[in-house]
């Protein structure tokens, strides 16, 4: 009889033939999905460089045909501003594209032209120039405005000096007075006035040439229009706001005044008129508290000035500045026009102080009126008892 049983296994052999697998040709470590077409790699995934942002991908492209962007230069809410260069005179620009995310919402959209329209409207030389306006391979809009080189924000200013001398303020915010005062002559208002929106230049020999930037939520005079969104979101810096503005109400010249002012008073001191725990702390403070005067932060302001600031300060708009060229005048008359309202107050008080309570007469025409009265008088006793 053949026994057809197979031998048993050694423990040992066993234990090796399970686990050694038999040879076989390596494959990929990311082996792609079947039909996808993908080329194999044996690269970990780890060793792949970062994908970059939007904005850094969008560098390198040329836009219109002859704007090629060269490098970030900084971002905000609605998008990115890159230095471009024109591929045909070489000359240089700052060109802000919008995000593409915003693309989609078309208020944003609008909201985005208008700022391009309104800085070529105004014409202004304290207002950055846009020269030209399109859209990216990919959607996004864009436009191109002057580059403004080796500058700095007013924001920065604050966080590199803290404060700055009184008359270099003053030499500062009457530009600013200047620029949005041709704004407004526009039926336009800027609604975020504030230090970051200005950038100081040299230029014509002035180390502190203003330009003004950023008119994103700028709307032409209209009598309906409101600082508050479709979604009712209120829009603007809380540090700088104007108190009507905070509470979503109908806003004018006056309430970039208002914010200029506050301008000012972060420039003067090295902070906004009021700090709060919080954006509605702040709101707060402006809709029912007064700041501490200028001078009580810095000792080297003078009185007048407090004066100037505290007016473009005041919670109603009707006792703000009637305008900025208004605003402008008192900055650079070192606050005559606010002396020469005090001193005709005081004049207009002491002259009605000083009247007499009769008809207007001076005292020494009613003392001679006095004398005679007694003489006649007199004479009448005489005439009719002597």
């Amino acid at each position: 009889m053949v026994d057809n049983r197979e031998p048993p296994l050694d423990p040992v052999a066993a234990t090796t033939a399970m686990r050694t697998p038999e040879p076989r040709s390596p494959e990929p470590r990311n082996r792609p999905a079947p039909g996808l077409g993908r080329t194999p790699t044996t690269e970990p995934p780890r060793t792949r460089a970062p994908v970059g942002s939007m904005a850094d991908l969008l560098v390198g492209t040329v836009l219109s045909d002859r704007y090629e962007l060269l490098s970030k230069l900084g971002e905000g809410a609605m998008g990115w501003v890159f230095l471009a260069e024109h591929t045909e005179i070489g000359k240089k620009y700052a060109v802000k594209v919008m995000r593409p995310s915003l693309c989609r919402l078309p208020e944003a959209v609008r909201r985005f032209r208008r700022e391009a329209r309104a800085a070529t409207q105004v014409g202004s030389k304290h207002i950055v120039d846009v020269s030209d306006f399109g859209t990216t391979p990919t959607g996004a809009v864009f436009f191109v405005m002057e580059y403004l080189e080796g500058g700095e924000d007013l924001d920065t200013v604050l966080k590199k000096k803290g404060c700055l001398p009184w008359p270099r303020v003053i030499h500062i915010v009457a530009q600013l007075c200047d620029a949005l005062q041709a704004a407004h002559d526009a039926g336009i208002f800027h609604r975020d006035v504030k230090p970051a929106n200005f950038y100081r230049v040299s230029m014509d020999g002035d180390d502190d040439y203003m330009k003004v930037l950023d008119f994103g939520i700028a709307r032409l005079a209209n009598p309906t229009d409101s600082i508050v969104t479709q979604t009712g979101v209120v829009m603007g810096t809380p540090d700088y706001m104007a108190p009507e503005q905070a509470q979503g109400l109908h806003v004018d010249q006056h309430a970039d005044i208002y914010s200029l002012g506050a301008t000012c008073y972060a420039l003067l001191t090295g902070r906004p008129p009021f700090a709060g725990k919080n954006e509605y702390d702040i709101i707060y403070k402006h809709l029912n508290e007064v700041p501490r005067a200028p001078s009580v932060l810095a000792h080297d302001v003078p009185e007048w000035l407090d004066k100037v600031v505290g007016r473009a300060l005041a919670k109603k708009p009707e006792q703000r500045f009637a305008s900025m060229a208004q605003f402008a005048t008192a900055l650079r008359n070192e606050g005559r026009s606010e002396s020469k309202v005090a001193a005709s107050q005081s004049a207009r008080m002491t002259h009605e102080a000083e009247r007499p309570a009769g008809h207007g007469l001076s005292p020494a025409v009613l003392a001679v009126s006095a004398v005679a009265l007694a003489a006649i008088g007199g004479l009448i006793v005489y005439l009719a008892f002597g």
